[in-house]
């Protein structure tokens, strides 16, 4: 299965897709408008386009290719039979370059919505909505720990690379979306880090001591 909090969550099975696409936006709101200030890309359109730099569609693209991938792979991972477990990383790849074109199609052609931004950012509220609606509860199995060290990571490297740099306080309103974003993070994998703060305290407890001799 895909690593994801939907695995380890009560959402329903076809609602996972929705938060691992929404789990994208929490990375990428705080990564993007700070990476083309440190040069890794550039949109052309300068630092005040839109999201400080950054188009609109570009985040509404994002959700919806994790969204795309994450819906491939979990149409037949969840069956049984072993052959069906093993097509999925390709129905992953199928669903996934679907996803990647449609996006295309929306942003480059902007049909066959007039408005396609406001149709983003309809459709992004209310895959918030619809996730908050179903109250899912998490930590239902232990959570592997990359689910916990991707997203801390990489929110890590940006503030840090941001402050260092002093790119993330143009605007200051950037540092305040890296932090936002960082507690949204923590506060999602808490127990994660709860489990891997406890675990390295008892791998202590259990390394053995130097006795010392007096003469």
């Amino acid at each position: 299965m895909p690593i994801s909090m939907g695995n380890v969550s009560s959402l329903p099975y076809w609602a996972r897709p929705i938060l691992d696409g929404l789990l994208a936006l929490n990375i990428d709101l705080a990564l993007d408008a700070v990476a083309i200030r440190l040069g890794f890309w550039d949109w052309g359109q300068g630092l005040k386009f839109q999201y400080f730099g950054v188009p609109y569609a570009n985040f509404w693209a994002w959700f919806w290719v994790v969204f795309s991938f994450s819906l491939g792979y979990r149409l037949l991972a969840h069956r049984e039979e072993w052959i069906v477990r093993w097509f999925s990383p390709l129905m992953a790849l199928f669903v996934g370059l679907a996803g990647v074109l449609g996006a295309n199609v929306v942003i480059a052609f902007e049909t066959p919505f007039e408005d396609h931004q406001l149709f983003m950012a309809v459709s992004l509220a209310l895959a918030l909505i619809l996730v908050m609606s179903l109250r899912p509860s998490f930590y239902l199995k232990q959570v592997p720990a990359l689910v916990f060290w991707i997203p801390f990571l990489t929110h890590a490297y940006i503030l840090v690379a941001g402050l260092i740099s002093g790119v993330i306080l143009n605007p200051p309103f950037l540092l305040l979306i890296g932090l936002v974003m960082m507690v949204i993070g923590f506060s999602l994998h808490q127990k994660t880090l709860q489990h891997l703060l406890l675990r390295r305290k008892r791998k202590r407890a259990l390394r053995p001591k130097n006795n010392l001799w007096r003469a």
